[in-house]
């Protein structure tokens, strides 16, 4: 293997009481009525905001997906990293490994939010959600993170996520999925999308990496 690259939000990042308040916020902005925000999310299964604005205005979605981003990167909010990532991250680094992120959020706003969290350092490469114009599931942001790490095979790559939508993903580009559900909010979906190996934990990472060296998967 030559590279790990990661999902953000509810994998690296804990932002999901922030993400939550701007999700009610902006379905009530745009859609109206009450919405309970996590079963919305779920529903989502991981994909783009402007994807969700679609499926709740139709052509008008975009309003959804600005009004959301408006609220979030307005309303002041602490970045948790989960236990046990940073150590993770460094255990990589001393192999060799590149880490790249890979998101759905706005690639200006996840590097703030990881320059925030003193975790930015890490990684080579941050891909969001304006450097390409298919989103996940399509594998079109895991190979601009591939160009940009001058990675050829993504054989060679683990990836990491907390959504089916990273699932598909990482299997639509030929990489290696995990899944980690250290921050799921729906596992059961999570599994179902069939990931290579699950990561209890973020050890479970480096779990994976030593199953490949050692033959892959029984």
């Amino acid at each position: 293997m030559k590279a790990v690259f990661w999902d953000l939000d509810d994998t690296v990042l804990n932002t999901l009481p922030g993400r939550m308040r701007s999700l009610k916020h902006a379905y009530q902005a745009t859609v109206g009525g009450w919405v309970d925000p996590l079963e919305l999310w779920r529903s989502h299964r991981g994909h783009s905001l402007e994807a969700m604005g679609s499926r709740l205005l139709g052509p008008d979605g975009a309003r959804f997906a600005h009004a959301y981003r408006e609220h979030y990167w307005n309303d002041p909010k602490p970045i948790h990293v989960y236990e046990g990532v940073r150590d993770v991250l460094e255990s990589c680094m001393a192999e060799g490994l590149l880490l790249a992120i890979v998101t759905s959020k706005v690639a200006w706003g996840a590097v703030q939010e990881l320059e925030q969290a003193d975790m930015l350092r890490y990684f080579r490469a941050v891909v969001g959600e304006e450097d390409t114009e298919e989103k996940k599931p399509d594998p079109a942001p895991i190979y601009e993170a591939m160009a940009r790490l001058l990675v050829d095979d993504p054989e060679d790559i683990l990836f990491v996520g907390d959504s089916p939508a990273d699932i598909h993903a990482a299997r639509n580009a030929g990489c290696v999925p995990v899944a980690a559900t250290w921050g799921s909010i729906d596992l059961e979906l999570l599994l179902d999308a069939s990931p290579t190996y699950v990561a209890r934990t973020p050890n479970g990472v480096l779990e994976a990496l030593r199953s490949l060296t050692n033959g892959g998967p029984a």
